[in-house]
């Protein structure tokens, strides 16, 4: 087995498509359509930004071209210089020639010259592998896919500032949440979630309501609000400090843990005794089982807004009592 690296403009790509120089059906790879607009849409724009692209993995044989990695992305370029979608009228104005120009809302036919050349010769590289055997092209194609993809929780980092970014990082692996959470669970990024829901009930008042931890909830407030709360982190962090040097040990159900983080960021705030908001936390997880008031809320769909604000308004009871 042997491969050659080249990189071909969209241009040529695009008649070696219509040619039949390069094929975008094999076995190996999913059918093309998966991509909905947006994603087609980030691809052109991609490449209009000069933004690095994956390189795209095929098999040459009679200098026939079968892509086994990159399908999506080919058919993606050749559908868009066929006028076959137009782009989201959601995509940012990009810049051209030194000239900002917004792209928004249309086909290919309806760019203007510049920009219609700029696509056509923007490149993309593409593997050329020979000499393949049937078990060479599998095992490669399990190696380029072994990494695992990143889950709703990791890619939500996309959204936040650098700040933000920065104080969820520190928080997360903060020496009190070392004892609440397992090596899995700070690997997929559910210590990273379990802040950023405190930070939405800390942020949660009259005039705005963030008690739901369902994911588009989530995202919702990490795009528009998670900025509020950077003045907040000091104050949460004094409460787990205190939380860190309280507990040696600890095991809180994960619906809860934002619970406890929020309310001794209340003891913090409200300059109440630190030392009985740990006997009621003892007091709760003693008592956890048999608490029939509370567990209504952890049964099932523990991230509706319901339930997230059942739990939610049990803590702020409890905290009246310290």
């Amino acid at each position: 087995m042997d491969y050659t690296c080249r990189t071909k403009t969209l241009q040529s790509l695009s008649k070696a498509i219509q040619k039949g120089n390069v094929v975008l059906s094999h076995k190996l790879q999913r059918p093309e359509g998966q991509w909905n607009r947006k994603q087609k849409t980030d691809l052109i724009d991609s490449l209009l930004r000069k933004y690095p692209i994956n390189p795209t993995y095929s098999i040459k044989e009679n200098n026939i071209l079968s892509i086994i990695d990159g399908v999506q992305r080919l058919s993606c370029v050749r559908d868009f210089l066929s006028d076959k979608f137009a782009l989201s009228k959601d995509m940012e104005p990009v810049i051209i020639n030194q000239e900002e120009k917004s792209l928004a809302g249309l086909k290919f036919s309806k760019l203007d010259e510049d920009t219609k050349d700029a696509i056509l010769s923007s490149e993309l590289q593409i593997y050329e592998l020979m000499g393949c055997t049937e078990k060479d092209v599998r095992e490669m194609f399990r190696r380029q896919n072994a990494g695992k993809p990143l889950n709703a929780k990791q890619l939500r980092i996309i959204h936040e500032s650098d700040e933000f970014s920065d104080i969820i990082y520190s928080l997360a692996y903060h020496p009190f949440m070392n004892k609440l959470m397992t090596k899995t669970q700070h690997k997929n990024g559910t210590d990273r979630d379990l802040i950023i829901q405190t930070f939405m009930l800390i942020c949660t008042n009259q005039e705005r309501d963030f008690v739901s931890f369902r994911t588009k909830d989530i995202d919702t407030f990490v795009k528009g609000y998670a900025d509020e709360s950077i003045e907040k982190a000091s104050m949460l962090k004094e409460a787990m400090d205190n939380f860190d040097e309280a507990f040696e040990k600890i095991k809180i159900p994960v619906t809860s843990i934002p619970m406890v983080l929020y309310s001794g960021y209340r003891i913090i705030n409200d300059k109440k005794p630190f030392s009985k908001f740990v006997e009621l936390v003892n007091e709760f997880l003693n008592g956890y089982e048999t608490n029939g008031e509370y567990r209504q809320f952890v049964q099932s769909g523990t991230s509706s807004a319901e339930n997230v604000r059942g739990r939610f308004d049990w803590w702020n009871k409890r905290i009246e009592t310290v």
